[in-house]
């Protein structure tokens, strides 16, 4: 997704308009300047169907705090967080500041991956098979927007965003998939079988939570500042 947004744009030109008019009242700060810039980013979360809610209260290590803005999808998934900064803050401070939050919630991210919610991939059923949840041998589709999980069962609209989340010279999901299957040690005869008796959906439900990890990850490493 790329953003159209050039400096000879109506909403840029609104949005300096809007800036020379606080400067000639000597209004600066950061509450005074939230309104032009939070207009501004309405206008480019349109072009993405996303929305931007105004103090918007997210979780960080079980603890509520409050952003003075989020961009999320249809799917209530964020794609950014805004805080107003005026020149009177601290921007080494806020830089540490994003890279430790940044840290807890790559940490929490990871550790607790099963407990991630699920990505909310297409369920595309053969109608002509029954219900099935397990797995043998999962493939992806050459355009890797889909996957064949079994006979039965297609996940579909896998965003490329999920590639860019990598273990290695691999991404996340193509780990699932080269894993995950079930295999026959030649020397031994034992069968490594990943499907779960006790809960048939696990397999499913875990490629949905690791495409949240990989497109969250993706989204809080590109959303850090540079570093000097």
């Amino acid at each position: 997704m790329t953003l159209n947004l050039k400096p000879n744009h109506k909403a840029i030109k609104d949005y300096y308009d809007a800036l020379s008019n606080l400067d000639t009242l000597r209004a600066s700060h950061e509450g005074a300047v939230s309104p032009a810039f939070a207009a501004l980013l309405r206008h480019c979360a349109r072009q993405f169907d996303w929305t931007l809610l105004e103090q918007h209260s997210v979780k960080r290590n079980g603890h509520p705090i409050r952003v003075d803005g989020a961009l999320v999808d249809t799917f209530k998934l964020p794609h950014g967080y805004w805080e107003a900064k005026d020149s009177t803050d601290d921007l080494g401070k806020e830089v540490k500041k994003k890279f430790a939050a940044a840290g807890a919630r790559l940490a929490d991210l990871h550790v607790n991956y099963e407990k991630q919610p699920e990505y909310p991939l297409q369920r595309l059923e053969n109608k002509d098979e029954p219900l099935n949840w397990r797995v043998e041998k999962m493939k992806l589709s050459k355009d890797k927007t889909q996957l064949v999980y079994n006979d039965f069962l297609i996940l579909g609209g896998i965003p490329p965003e999920i590639f860019d989340y990598r273990l290695g010279n691999r991404s996340a999901l193509d780990w699932i998939v080269d894993q995950y299957q079930v295999s026959t040690d030649k020397r031994s005869g034992i069968v490594n079988d990943p499907n779960r008796a006790d809960d048939p959906e696990y397999i499913v439900r875990l490629i949905g939570q690791v495409s949240t990890v990989s497109l969250e990850t993706v989204k809080i490493v590109k959303g850090l500042p540079p570093l000097a």
